[in-house]
């Protein structure tokens, strides 16, 4: 025989013989419902907040009442009726037992109401964190602009409350960038919340109100007068933190300098906006630029993009444009430097490094230590550079750009592992921002494999660049089939120089730049003997050029194969271009290794003169050359 339960066990099985839980959980699932569709309605139909919170506290009030009811009566086939207590001989269990015979309809009602409960509750735990914003607006500016307060105690100016707000958004309306609420819109809003003036508008309040209209920014003001002074102040403010982003402030004198100033505020409020709109989708590096005109800016950016495909005539032209619109746009100066170096162009790409470097004062710290890096670059000063470098890593660890400058900095330097690792830490920042790397981080990241010997993420680096660039294809093309012939797979080898030949093919260029390409493929896999055959092939059949006289002249004797025939191609070229730096570099090197020093010595000093950035082999034979020259 089954004991019967006592205490809180026995409290249980009586309510739920009464239905008690039941009950409450349809009343607590109703009440949520209620609640969230008040919350919605009820400010629709004009009704003030306050209605919706009575809403909450009378069904917080009926909570108990419902258990009472719930307990004492029932509702059966024949009605609501009394609770009988528990009949004599009978146990819990055998009511219970009773009670679940058959699914009552006020199961199928909770069983609906909870699963309306959950699709209200799921999104408010899930998305916890998530923008309020909208999805389709997070990546736009949308402007809530609010009346001005008037706190100069001059009720005349009590017009120009909804006269500024007004102004600004016929003046922002105009712009192509930006998505401003109109007056009435924001007007309307206002008037329809109860018991609120002007002088009430808080941050929080607006930014309730700029959520209502689907804004992420909010514009709002106050006027005020000292003597005969009148001030206008303006915030912006972030939304959903209720940040104030940005101020600004403007005097005039009495109100007939308000219609200057509202214009004056406008056109620099929506640059601003303008401008930042533009950086929402750029890379840190590309928004992290100084500039109050979004037209300087739009320049700068084709620049950017023209830079990142290798057509530095198209990226300078952008940039030039950027700094004609903007005299003091320091980023774009500093682009251009090393745009101008990319041409072989040294004079140029010093005179944009120093013209930044003049206006290096304007800028804040991080900024300042960019521009030090791009004169140390124009200075032909690697380990200075490193060193800025560096430090603006501190300010901005994740900056993909100055990782990739430090790879770029060792491979100069010849500093392989040091290279490698900045070249695959600026890759994983950049993937992680789903954006594509530069083609020259694939080139160089697998060049510095290529020296260590690692040939397997050498292959594996260039084929990722290859795919990510095609129209630099070749380039790749020409990497792996170096990297091919070094590790002796010939079948690799025959496909990568096929491929060269069919690019020459298609873009009609001379077979002599096909023996060319050939010729460079088996320099650098040290396969000397089928260079020389390659290069002779390229000059038997553009005998002219100067170019391919001078890297054949360099092979020669860079590799000791014929010093004196080297010499003898090199010379007159000299004497034909004797600006040309590369030109007085083979020149030098050839009279270093017949050891005419001080000749070489002199040669190089100008070939290093009119380098546009360091170059560490021609660095170490200058530096070689003046040793012998003072131990002599």
């Amino acid at each position: 025989m089954k004991r019967r339960p006592k205490g809180r066990f026995r409290f249980w099985r009586e309510l739920k013989r009464r239905g008690v839980p039941r009950v409450l959980a349809m009343y607590a699932a109703t009440a949520f419902i209620i609640i969230e569709a008040s919350d919605i309605i009820l400010p629709r139909l004009g009704m003030p907040d306050w209605t919706v919170t009575l809403m909450i506290i009378l069904l917080i009030i009926g909570f108990p009442v419902a258990f009472v009811l719930s307990w004492v009566f029932d509702i059966t086939p024949q009605g609501v009726v009394k609770t009988e207590p528990i009949g004599k001989g009978s146990l819990p269990e055998q009511e219970d037992q009773a009670r679940r015979r058959k699914l009552r309809i006020s199961d199928v009602v909770i069983g609906v109401l909870l699963m309306v409960v959950i699709v209200l509750v799921y999104p408010k735990i899930f998305n916890q964190g998530k923008s309020r914003i909208p999805k389709e607006i997070r990546g736009k500016i949308s402007i809530a602009v609010m009346p001005f307060k008037n706190v100069t105690g001059d009720t005349i100016y009590s017009l120009w409350q909804e006269g500024m707000q007004n102004l600004l958004i016929t003046s922002l309306s105009n712009s192509e960038e930006l998505s401003v609420r109109q007056f009435e819109t924001m007007n309307s809003l206002v008037s329809n919340k109860a018991g609120i003036n002007y002088a009430s508008l808080t941050p929080s309040l607006a930014g309730e109100m700029a959520r209502k209209v689907e804004a992420n920014t909010v514009i709002s003001g106050n006027l005020h007068k000292s003597g005969n002074k009148v001030r206008i102040t303006v915030n912006i403010m972030n939304t959903e933190t209720e940040e104030i982003y940005k101020s600004y402030e403007m005097e005039g004198y009495g109100e007939d300098d308000l219609f200057d100033l509202a214009d004056s505020l406008s056109t620099i409020i929506r640059d601003y906006l303008e401008i930042t709109n533009m950086k929402q989708n750029q890379l840190f590096d590309v928004a992290h630029v100084f500039t109050s005109s979004p037209e300087a800016y739009k320049y700068y950016l084709q620049g950017f993009d023209c830079h990142g495909r290798l057509d530095y005539a198209c990226a300078a032209g952008f940039y030039s444009k950027a700094i004609q619109v903007d005299s003091n746009f320091v980023s774009a100066m500093m682009k251009l430097a090393y745009c101008y170096a990319d041409q072989r162009q040294a004079e140029l790409s010093k005179y944009w490094a120093y013209q930044a470097f003049e206006r290096i004062d304007r800028l804040p710290a991080d900024m300042q230590l960019m521009v030090h890096a791009v004169k140390s670059f124009a200075d032909k000063k690697p380990l200075d550079q490193l060193e800025y470098a560096r430090q603006y890593l501190e300010y901005h660890p994740h900056s993909a750009y100055m990782t990739y400058m430090l790879g770029w900095l060792n491979f100069n330097l010849e500093q392989w592992e040091e290279s490698i690792e900045g070249f695959e830490k600026s890759l994983d920042l950049l993937k992680k921002m789903d954006n594509h790397p530069w083609a020259w981080t694939y080139i160089l990241l697998g060049g510095a494999y290529h020296n260590i010997g690692s040939h397997k993420k050498e292959q594996k680096v260039f084929e990722e660049g290859r795919e990510l660039w095609p129209q630099q294809k070749s380039t790749f093309d020409y990497w792996q089939a170096i990297c091919a012939l070094s590790i002796g797979d010939s079948a690799g080898t025959n496909y990568y120089l096929n491929e060269i030949r069919k690019m020459t093919e298609q873009k009609g260029r001379p077979e002599a730049y096909l023996w060319l390409w050939y010729a460079g493929v088996h320099d650098l896999a040290e396969s000397y003997e089928r260079a020389e055959f390659y290069f002779r092939q390229a000059r038997s059949l553009k005998p002219d050029d100067p170019y391919i006289a001078n890297d054949f002249a360099r092979f020669l004797i860079s590799r000791d194969i014929d010093v004196d025939e080297g010499m003898e191609l090199i010379t007159p070229i000299v004497e034909a271009h004797p600006e040309n730096a590369s030109f007085l570099y083979t020149y030098g090197l050839g009279l270093f290794k017949t050891k005419r020093y001080q000749e070489a010595h002199e040669v190089l000093e100008k070939s290093w003169d009119l380098t546009p950035y360091y170059d560490h082999k021609q660095f170490t034979l200058g530096k070689k050359v003046g040793d012998l020259l003072d131990m002599n």
